[in-house]
């Protein structure tokens, strides 16, 4: 398979899907027709295309034949620039063995475990099996050596869901397995409603929740694992009893089964990401070790998390607005039994001086006296209340000094771990004050309850981002204006220089400036029929979701040019990286390059570098505005 065909034929399919008026998604002989390419060739390469969920297919029966439609997948084309940051992301976590399993399954698309088994030639059947027949080839610097800790890697990377199974409607493009649950549930319930209007509402509201638990997919803790084959006259494990009461139970061990067929899911990598640049977010607003905290409670409660929109408990277009809003908790007890020892809280928070309570003093035969003569006054309180909060206060001295005493009859490691607690519950109470609101309190128990206001934080990210740009194109005067009509609404010209204490000839053409950028509207009221511009108001406002969308859009032009750059940087010097890549020049690199190919490779390398940072920073900035 060539690569020119892969690239021809992907690009007719992004043509054919953003012509102005497309009628259909094109069919196999309409590629053929477009590439000029035979039939066989641009069915091997819609294969591979399918295999890496590059492109998408449908088919359905049209004038009694089986027609298949094929459209580009161009959201999983973007996710290759992923490719990165998610091997370091599974290297951090499941070690070398992971990131060579992610490597692959990134370069392959999805494959099968038992070809995927086979082709790292650990099994010598399955091996010679795979050499025979053309499957999956594996390319690993340090290939595993044992087909049990690629096993274990698999199936502890599919129970965090950093694998999923493929299902049917991964390789289906959405718009088709929308059409196609819409007419099946417009069937099933015409019977249940006369009304019209009722039945598609019901419609809506079922195809919402089906479509989410598609996406989603199963989230039980055992899905896609079997159970593990006692060995053959060995006596199966039992459950260790923690009690007399317990029954004894046999152990269930595990293991990844070998038919399911395995991709990388990216909407778990992007609640990663997201929690990346949150705990980098509170680093730069609260402090370096509250962020550390603060990085340890997401980690907890990243399990829970399977994408980073429209999670599970999470409505964002519901209609129902009766239906609880679920949050996912975590006390700060349960976030110190796996804290990270690492991190050093000593001296982190500067605590106020505890207050030193003097005791009493002991009351002497005068004091007695004093009170028994104070009873039998008629302006003083009676002398039971007096003796009543007497014995109060010994009782609250009492409590308050074994307070103070208690941590000198417990054990010194105990006493560490409650030390330890209160630290890391003042640093959640640090972020939970913060005016960006990283944490949110749910309740007391445990110590207090705490939750993640994802949705909230979405819009805080997206609004630094955009302030950001504005800050780079008009300067401080731009986000300063900015600010001002978000927080006030639509203001004319005079109200705006009013409120920025500027002049309007200094506002004028910054306000203009960030119209044209798509960061500012302008509304027309007039105040006459019919309407003239000087009897005419003119205000301006902010459409949040237009600015981020325009941004987002220049973004991407930005992200075109910088691969076009690239390209055109790689072709212009492709004879000598082509040498520079050769096998006998890499053996002896001081004998066949010349000085000056040297100093010419030197400067590309530096500047794909630059372009590729920058690219990355680009990546940063779309993530933000449209996954995050």
């Amino acid at each position: 398979m060539h690569p020119p065909h892969k690239r021809h034929i992907r690009r007719s399919l992004i043509e054919s899907s953003c012509c102005p008026a497309p009628a259909r998604s094109p069919t196999l002989i309409q590629i053929c027709h477009h590439t000029q390419l035979p039939q066989k060739t641009v069915k091997q390469t819609l294969v591979v295309l399918i295999q890496q969920h590059l492109v998408v297919h449908f088919s359905h029966i049209e004038g009694g034949n089986n027609v298949c439609y094929y459209e580009c997948n161009w959201t999983q084309a973007y996710e290759l620039l992923h490719a990165g940051r998610i091997i370091r992301t599974v290297e951090e976590i499941f070690g070398t063995d992971g990131a060579l399993i992610a490597s692959n399954m990134l370069q392959l698309g999805h494959a099968r475990v038992s070809d995927f088994l086979a082709a790292y030639g650990i099994s010598t059947k399955k091996a010679k099996k795979a050499r025979e027949t053309e499957g999956p080839t594996i390319e690993a610097d340090a290939p595993i050596s044992s087909v049990e800790t690629l096993k274990e890697v698999m199936m502890n990377m599919l129970r965090d869901r950093y694998l999923v199974e493929v299902k049917q409607h991964h390789v289906q493009s959405k718009t088709d397995v929308e059409n196609v649950l819409r007419a099946d549930l417009i069937q099933k319930l015409r019977k249940n409603f006369t009304s019209e209007l009722k039945l598609m509402k019901e419609v809506n509201v079922q195809l919402r929740a089906k479509l989410k638990e598609m996406e989603i997919g199963d989230t039980a803790v055992n899905n896609g694992l079997k159970r593990k084959a006692a060995p053959p006259g060995g006596r199966a494990k039992k459950r260790k009893k923690v009690s007399i009461y317990d029954d004894e139970e046999e152990e269930v061990e595990w293991e990844i089964d070998e038919n399911l067929v395995l991709r990388i899911n990216h909407d778990k990598f992007l609640v990663v990401f997201r929690n990346a640049e949150l705990v980098s977010l509170a680093e730069q607003r609260v402090g370096k070790v509250s962020a550390q905290v603060y990085g340890e409670f997401l980690k907890r409660i990243e399990p829970k998390i399977f994408r980073c929109r429209n999670n599970v408990g999470e409505d964002e277009d519901t209609i129902d607005d009766e239906a609880p809003q679920k949050n996912i908790k975590l006390s700060c007890l349960e976030l110190s039994r796996n804290f990270n020892p690492d991190i050093d809280l000593e001296g982190s928070i500067a605590l106020p001086p505890k207050e030193v309570k003097s005791k009493p003093r002991k009351r002497s035969y005068s004091d007695s006296d004093d009170d028994g003569r104070r009873r039998n006054g008629s302006s003083k309180p009676n002398g039971k209340h007096h003796h009543d909060s007497d014995e109060e206060d010994e009782e609250s001295d009492e409590v308050d000094e074994w307070a103070e005493n208690n941590d000198e009859d417990m054990d010194p490691e105990a006493v560490k771990r409650k030390n330890r607690m209160k630290l890391i519950k003042q640093h959640l109470m640090l972020l939970a004050e913060d005016s960006f609101r990283f944490l949110q309190s749910e309740g007391n128990r445990g110590m207090g309850e705490w939750s993640v206001n994802y949705k909230e934080l979405g819009k805080t990210m997206r609004s630094i981002e955009l302030e950001r740009v504005v800050e780079e194109r008009f300067e401080s005067v731009g986000t300063r204006l900015l600010r001002i009509i978000k927080d006030k609404g639509k203001l004319d010209e005079k109200q705006i220089a009013n409120i920025a204490l500027l002049k309007q000839n200094q506002i004028r053409a910054v306000l203009s400036g960030m119209q044209e950028c798509g960061h500012l509207e302008l509304q027309e009221v007039p105040r006459s029929i019919p309407p003239q511009v000087n009897r005419t108001y003119f205000l301006w406002y902010f459409d949040e979701q237009r600015a981020n969308a325009l941004l987002l859009s220049d973004v991407y032009k930005a992200m075109s040019r910088n691969m076009q750059r690239t390209m055109v940087e790689k072709q212009k010097r492709k004879h000598l990286i082509e040498k520079s890549e050769r096998s006998d020049v890499k053996a002896n690199y001081e004998e066949y390059m010349t000085k000056n190919e040297k100093r010419e490779l030197e400067i590309w390398r530096t500047r794909e570098e630059r372009l590729l940072v920058q690219l990355m920073r680009l990546d940063r900035i779309v993530m933000i505005l449209r996954d995050f």
